[in-house]
């Protein structure tokens, strides 16, 4: 299930652009400023309602226009299945599948599974646990199928416990004891499904990827669910600290993983390039995860890829990027400065140049 057709209108610096691109690997070279990024980013708001690099959703829209558009056609086995977002100046998203309008985002997320890369993707190991809740709950998401509901109900949960805590209404610590059984109860759900991923997650990792990378010996995955034993008795412990705060401080919304090596965290051992390696090895194992559980053919964007590689990581990226069957979008300044990544690998290669918004190829 691969994306056969995208077209953009008033995205960013792009009037409007169509292509069809591979199922395999697309390369998408020009100039800074040309409007690489920008298409990437466009994929990534086709499956996500939002862009990877701000939150001012307005500045997606060309500034001469009250909104932008963007639509694509999604292979699957005979059927081409059309779906598009739309966002304008007031905020307003429209989204469409198969011609129908829907109201959730989650429903493009499970039909189109994207995952970016950029130079700043760096913020999954020394940004706070959000960045890594966020990659963690991306494959629960998409390979755990009572995760998103269990999810949105917590959200509701903890959202109703804060604002007691804040309020602290008449009677509010009988109240909160009321809504902690159902807190209780829905975040044992959400660790059972993340825990059962990483399960999943470290089987192929470790097989398939540590035992191809040295540097990656001795590498430890720790999961964090965001409290520590009976989550009840953590909830009662720290109740009076609740209230002094104003929210709840344990629960699956403060869940957390990190690396080690031989006891050390890898932010104090890796080079930066040796992490942009690891970052693309958890991305490339989430894909195949995903790819394996729900079999659909996933996006993996790659901005900028030859940003802080050497020659020999460079290699090691080729390495990893052959395991990986995601439909590749890769943008760089030159198609030459990525040749040793992308010749190695035996699959269809289309390249397009980006040039003032325009696509040639």
């Amino acid at each position: 299930m691969s994306l056969n057709y995208i077209s953009l209108n008033h995205f960013r610096n792009i009037e409007a652009l169509s292509f069809q691109p591979s199922a395999d690997i697309n390369i998408i070279y020009g100039a800074n400023g040309s409007g690489k990024t920008s298409l990437l980013e466009a994929i990534y708001f086709l499956s996500h309602g939002k862009s990877f690099r701000t939150n001012k959703q307005k500045l997606l829209i060309h500034y001469e226009h009250e909104s932008c558009i963007v639509h694509a056609k999604k292979q699957h086995l005979n059927l081409s299945i059309p779906v598009g977002i739309s966002k304008n100046k007031q905020g307003e998203t429209q989204l469409k599948i198969q011609g129908q309008a829907s109201r959730k985002i989650s429903e493009l997320a499970q039909l189109l599974p994207v995952q970016v890369i950029t130079p700043e993707s760096y913020e999954l190991f020394f940004g706070g646990p959000k960045e890594r809740r966020k990659f963690l709950d991306l494959g629960v998401f998409h390979v755990e199928h009572s995760f998103f509901n269990a999810w949105r109900q917590f959200n509701k949960i903890l959202k109703q416990r804060n604002a007691l805590l804040k309020s602290r209404p008449h009677n509010y610590a009988e109240q909160i004891k009321f809504w902690d059984v159902e807190f209780i109860k829905v975040a044992d759900q959400i660790n059972i499904a993340r825990k059962a991923y990483i399960e999943r997650f470290n089987a192929y990792f470790f097989d398939k990827i540590v035992s191809q990378i040295p540097i990656f010996s001795g590498l430890e995955l720790r999961y964090d669910a965001g409290w520590k034993e009976d989550l009840a008795s953590t909830l009662k412990a720290n109740f009076e600290r609740d209230v002094k705060l104003g929210y709840t401080s344990k629960g699956p919304h403060k869940a957390d993983f990190s690396f080690y090596i031989n006891g050390h965290s890898i932010e104090n051992i890796f080079s930066r390039g040796q992490l942009k390696l690891l970052l693309y090895a958890l991305k490339i194992t989430q894909n195949t995860l995903i790819e394996t559980e729900t079999k659909k053919q996933s996006i993996l964007l790659i901005d900028d890829l030859p940003s802080e590689l050497g020659e020999e990581t460079m290699t090691s990226v080729a390495e990893l990027l052959k395991l990986c069957q995601s439909q590749l979008f890769i943008t760089a300044i030159t198609a030459e400065s990525i040749s040793a990544v992308v010749e190695p690998i035996q699959r269809e290669k289309k390249m397009f140049h980006v040039k003032h918004g325009s696509l040639t190829t």
